[in-house]
């Protein structure tokens, strides 16, 4: 009985540290699958932004030309086929004068065709700016598309007439292909009256259907972007909680969006493979425990208890006064073997037993020692599990960026479009030559040597370090400054520059990046959160004190509540709720500075902020 006490005891500990570990795999899945879809979602909106830019560089483009302006049908219809054939994104692109009659066309016309009745015809005409449509089958292609309109105007300053591209819907079955979707998950695109634009897991099935009106009319009422946990929404493959983020798309100048991207992972997918894993350990913890006790039951009793009790009736038959009872000719083999032949006499009975009682103790320390190298190794994983933490801070913050890459890659790309474009307008004329082909080609080239030099800077910012190194810490505030200006402009807010002195640190300098990111994008969150009617300022100030470099990055964005502040650097602890927050970024930056770098990070409240003090 004693020996299944024991390991049952010995069970506990590990019993524990399984549980306690699908509990944090089932949250970390959870953090996972929020952020997956709020990446997807943002991917989708990337892409669609890009895909607008470009029509819209185009229509202006062809608003200049001479044949369009002075309504040359026939080698309007030619320009026009031989651009089609350069954007497979595009199905048809056409003119229509200021009555909506189509007199220009890509794809050629069977019959006249009108357009008065749409809505980025008349929208475009109203407003004298690029205007959306919304799900319809083409007129003239008679295929599924989008329609975009700009206005063009005649040498009187009169709007003379629409020029039109339609957006082909099969484009966006290439970016489902192109991007990593997680299993179980969908993403649609409506239009501005909840229409199917396209359905990741259904296109056949749901374009130009309604989408489901109640979650519609959440998204329409909502803000721009959002991120919840839904119930029963119809879209998903089955009627279950699901993980959901959507974006609003907005042209310049119009009120309302002209698309919806929402994307759904159900909860039941996000926790599969956590769940599979923790059952799969319970029940081969329980098959070990089970066998364990089994054998230490068959062991025990034939080896130590059946013989213990022959010795225990040989004891009492001696105390009885029969001397002439013998056990050694029963009990053969091991220490109760030794201790049969020499039973007779008593000293040797009790050193016997006293050889028996020094091995169970051994037996029991050795269990012990065992014991504590678990809990070593279960330590050792909750360390490894840590490191795994701080990388999905990395790749949270990553996602943060390529809203930067992005914005930063868009003008080039438009600019890059217009040289291309160029090209082939001035193809064949007079004055296109052999210098103007190579100024061409030297532009463009600039430009695409400027967007790999980007893309490069942000590789390197989140390529992990792997030895320590000394580095400058003005430095490191460059080129994290260079990765986040654009979106801290966007928003008003400046970055000043006090007591900046070239001080040096041995650690790890994207590490210690890392955490300037976090800090400044939480300062950037802050203002953002906030209404401020004054100069949006960011304070960045270091200097060396005792040997240790000091850094203090301070805001104006009215500081952290006193009743949270010694709580911002726990683990998930966020004050942006679930849809927005992983809170994740301040614990990862002081596990950064406090664990691998040995430094120390704080925060305290200014009379107009925050300050996060850096010290290392």
């Amino acid at each position: 009985m004693q020996i299944l006490i024991i390991v049952a005891i010995v069970a506990i500990p590990a019993a524990a540290i399984i549980t306690y570990s699908g509990i944090q795999d089932k949250n970390r899945a959870m953090t996972r699958a929020r952020m997956e879809t709020q990446n997807l979602a943002e991917v989708v909106a990337s892409e669609q932004r890009l895909l607008v830019a470009s029509a819209q560089q185009l229509l202006i483009t062809l608003a200049q030309l001479p044949e369009i302006n002075e309504k040359d049908t026939a080698n309007t219809n030619l320009f026009l086929s031989r651009i089609l054939r350069l954007h497979p994104n595009i199905n048809n692109i056409f003119v229509a004068d200021p009555a909506g009659t189509i007199w220009a066309s890509a794809v050629p016309l069977t019959s006249k065709v009108t357009i008065n009745d749409r809505r980025y015809f008349r929208n475009a005409i109203a407003t004298g700016q690029l205007s959306s449509g919304e799900y319809q089958i083409g007129r003239i292609s008679l295929k599924p598309t989008l329609n975009l309109g700009n206005p063009y105007w005649n040498s009187e300053g009169k709007i003379a007439g629409v020029i039109c591209v339609g957006m082909t819907l099969e484009n966006y079955g290439t970016l489902v292909k192109q991007a990593t979707i997680p299993k179980g998950a969908n993403f649609v695109l409506l239009d501005h009256k909840g229409v199917v634009f396209f359905s990741a897991t259904r296109p056949d099935a749901e374009m130009g259907k309604p989408f489901n009106a109640a979650f519609f009319q959440q998204m329409r009422q909502g803000p721009n972007a959002d991120t919840s946990i839904s119930q029963g929404i119809e879209g998903v493959p089955s009627p279950q909680e699901c993980y959901i983020s959507y974006r609003k798309m907005l042209l310049e100048g119009e009120r309302s969006p002209y698309m919806y991207i929402w994307v759904g992972i159900p909860v039941e997918s996000a926790l599969a493979e956590p769940t599979a894993q923790i059952t799969k350990s319970m029940s081969l913890f329980t098959l070990v425990l089970v066998s364990a006790l089994v054998l230490a039951w068959l062991v025990g009793k034939r080896s130590i208890s059946d013989r213990i009790l022959l010795l225990e009736k040989a004891s009492q038959n001696v105390a009885n006064g029969n001397l002439d009872i013998r056990v050694s000719e029963i009990i053969k083999g091991g220490e109760l073997g030794r201790l049969g032949e020499a039973f007779d006499a008593m000293a040797q009975q009790l050193l016997s037993r006293t050889t028996i009682l020094a091995e169970k103790q051994r037996q029991l320390e050795e269990l012990n020692l065992n014991l504590e190298q678990r809990i070593a190794d279960a330590v050792s994983d909750l360390r490894r599990k840590d490191q795994m933490l701080v990388q999905q801070g990395r790749q949270a913050a990553m996602g943060e960026m390529i809203g930067n890459i992005a914005h930063q890659w868009r003008q080039p790309l438009n600019s890059l479009g217009l040289i291309v474009q160029e090209l082939l307008m001035t193809y064949g004329r007079e004055d296109f030559n052999k210098d103007t082909l190579a100024a061409s080609v030297k532009k463009a080239m600039a430009l695409i040597n400027h967007m790999s030099r980007t893309i490069e800077d942000f590789r390197n910012y989140f390529k992990p370090d792997q030895n320590k190194m000394r580095f400058s810490v003005k430095q490191a505030i460059d080129k994290t400054l260079a990765l986040v200006e654009p979106s801290l402009k966007s928003l008003n807010i400046n970055v000043e520059f006090v007591e900046i002195e070239d001080v040096y640190i041995n650690g790890y300098a994207n590490e210690y990046s890392q955490v300037l990111l976090n800090i400044l994008l939480n300062s950037r969150d802050a203002f953002q959160d906030r209404s401020i009617d004054f100069k949006r300022v960011i304070t960045i100030g270091v200097f060396a004190d005792n040997n240790r470099s000091v850094l203090s990055i301070a805001d104006n964005a009215g500081g952290i509540p006193e009743d949270i502040i010694d709580k911002i650097f726990d683990p998930y602890f966020t004050t942006k709720g679930p849809d927005k927050g992983t809170g994740i970024g301040l614990y990862m930056a002081k596990t950064i500075i406090e664990k691998n770098m040995g430094g120390r990070l704080t925060v305290s409240n200014t009379s107009d902020g925050a300050d996060f003090r850096i010290e290392v």
